[in-house]
């Protein structure tokens, strides 16, 4: 209800509804991969693990700056 009163219409609401769904599941995932990916093995790969992590967050913020400030 709520993607409906900020976007209008059916068609928009239930894209960002979904939008915002999938981004939130992927933070969820992506935080619980990477403690693992940190965790496992006594912590033997963790600097490279964190390391890949900080270079995805970066591109995924990289692309939401283009998406925000393009057109």
């Amino acid at each position: 209800m709520i993607a409906t009163e900020i976007y209008g219409a059916f068609e928009g609401a239930a894209a960002m509804g979904g939008g915002w769904l999938g981004a939130f599941a992927g933070l969820i995932l992506g935080f619980a991969g990477g403690l693992w990916l940190v965790l496992r093995r006594n912590g033997q790969w963790a600097g490279s693990a964190v390391a890949w992590l900080w270079v995805g967050a970066s591109v995924v913020c990289i692309c939401f700056g283009f998406v925000a400030f393009s057109g």
